[in-house]
């Protein structure tokens, strides 16, 4: 009897002990708790992990920074990284003034995702009606490190303004910036989000407001010069008092993945979640966008390489 039960507790512990090594453990590193990017890696891990057999993925907060996210998935073959598309280019150039060391050479795109829009905004009381009129101004600035602080300083340099020359830039959170400028405290508030964004909408119902749009004639060179953003359109009449399309910088975020991670597995994760947009827009609407459809376009243009298995996957879907 004892002798029995030996054997059944060993065949037990080496089937456990199999089916746990057989099980493919990832992870995704996404955002701050309660913020967009996080809610995107969790809507992602949960899909993956129910979809995919032996696989479980979890989510990890991080800053949401494409210096830290994308150092962490160049590290491991098992850590997928949420960061915006520029971020991706700069940690493969291994641009120092990003705060990349060397080149991260090892990363691969698979899927792309929202969009984040690049607001000016300022009191319509303040007199600034072109971000050329912030010339000797006070602005509120995203922090280093966000994409929309390098938006910022690009965008006011090709009106010939130099940050803390010609401007007085102050870094905030975009809680904060919303604050000052309803306070006199900054004279232009940049802040970046999706459309709608909860700062804009607050401040063109509390305040009026003006949006400040980039004009034609800078566009074109805007982006020959950062091939990883482009100018898109806040509709006119998304916010209150704006009746006129405002032209914005706009940048992409993306789920990438190390080089090195298993072709196959690559190819299963980028096919899941493309096929699965329903369901990711049912836990977070921003999940939803990604998709083949969103990716397409970076498919078609390339800014960065994709990983192989997820190349596999849309040479599939589009023939070629």
């Amino acid at each position: 009897m004892a002798k029995g039960f030996v054997i059944l507790c060993v065949l037990i512990s080496c089937t456990v002990s199999t089916a746990f090594a057989d099980t493919i453990n990832l992870n995704i590193v996404s955002g701050n708790p309660g913020g967009t990017y996080y809610y995107i890696g969790a809507a992602i891990a949960s899909i993956l992990s129910q979809k995919l057999p032996d696989v479980e993925v979890t989510t990890t907060a991080t800053t949401g920074s494409p210096l830290g996210n994308g150092t962490y998935t160049s590290r491991s073959v098992d850590t997928m990284g949420i960061f915006t598309l520029d971020g991706a280019y700069t940690a493969i150039k291994g641009d120092t003034s990003r705060g990349f060391r060397e080149p991260l050479t090892n990363l691969g795109m698979l899927v792309g995702g929202h969009e984040l829009l690049l607001y000016a905004i300022t009191l319509k009381e303040s007199g600034i009606k072109s971000h050329g009129d912030v010339k000797g101004k006070k602005i509120g600035i995203p922090v280093l490190g966000n994409t929309a602080y390098y938006q910022t300083v690009a965008l006011l340099e090709e009106y010939g303004l130099k940050e803390n020359k010609d401007y007085k830039s102050y870094p905030m959170t975009y809680a904060e910036q919303t604050d000052a400028l309803k306070d006199g405290a900054i004279d232009v508030a940049y802040t970046g989000g999706g459309i709608p964004q909860a700062h804009a909408m607050e401040l063109s119902t509390t305040k009026d407001v003006l949006f400040l749009s980039i004009d034609e004639d800078k566009i074109e060179v805007l982006e020959k010069k950062h091939p990883y953003w482009w100018i898109s359109q806040i509709p006119a009449n998304t916010y209150r008092g704006q009746d006129y399309p405002v032209n914005v910088f706009t940048s992409q975020v993306c789920l990438f993945a190390n080089l090195g991670m298993d072709e196959e597995l690559a190819y299963k994760i980028t096919k899941t979640i493309c096929e699965s947009t329903a369901e990711l827009k049912q836990i977070h609407i921003e999940a939803g966008k990604y998709s083949a459809e969103t990716t397409k376009p970076l498919y078609e243009s390339p800014v960065v390489p994709f990983h192989p298995g997820a190349l596999k996957y849309y040479k599939e879907l589009w023939g070629k």
